[in-house]
């Protein structure tokens, strides 16, 4: 993927795709430095809104799981950088925006501190329904202060609360 990509990648409703994230371009790195603990979401929005305004919607969420103790980063650094999602089985057929986000939480015990890893691609969906999710603006979906962006890993914690919209 590249800012300056035009291609457009189709996908069929209901399939797993994978997303790529690493911390160099030759793709045979981890995704992420190991310590940089914090959850993956991705969104999608219509293209032609060129994702201004309401129009991003969440499709996938991970963070904390407090039986293994481990992060959505731990999973992704597994995977060697790659994170399968499913694209909405009754979405409506069209050109979207699809937003991979990483968000590192290592200096998020201060307001501010928190780090975000987007990754984007444009998407056709085929063969869906006729879903048109409500959407947020992705400019307004997180604060500072939220308690999934402000943080402490290093507080002892058992829980976490995956920010952004549902």
């Amino acid at each position: 993927m590249s800012s300056t990509s035009t291609d457009i990648c189709d996908v069929k409703a209901g399939s797993t795709i994978t997303m790529e994230f690493h911390e160099e371009e030759s793709r045979s790195s981890r995704a992420i430095e190991g310590k940089h603990y914090g959850p993956c979401l991705v969104y999608m929005a219509p293209l032609a809104s060129n994702g201004k305004g309401n129009v991003w919607f969440k499709i996938f969420e991970e963070g904390y799981n407090p039986n293994t103790e481990e992060w959505c980063i731990d999973t992704l650094n597994r995977a060697d950088g790659q994170l399968e999602v499913v694209i909405p089985a009754d979405i409506a057929d069209g050109e979207y925006l699809l937003r991979g986000e990483i968000i590192a939480l290592h200096l998020a015990e201060k307001v501010g501190g928190a780090e975000f890893y987007p990754n984007c691609a444009q998407i056709n969906v085929v063969g869906g329904g006729t879903a048109k999710p409500p959407g947020v603006d992705i400019l307004q979906i997180y604060n500072e202060d939220d308690p999934g962006i402000h943080f402490n890993l290093y507080d002892g914690y058992d829980s976490y609360s995956i920010p952004g919209p549902k």
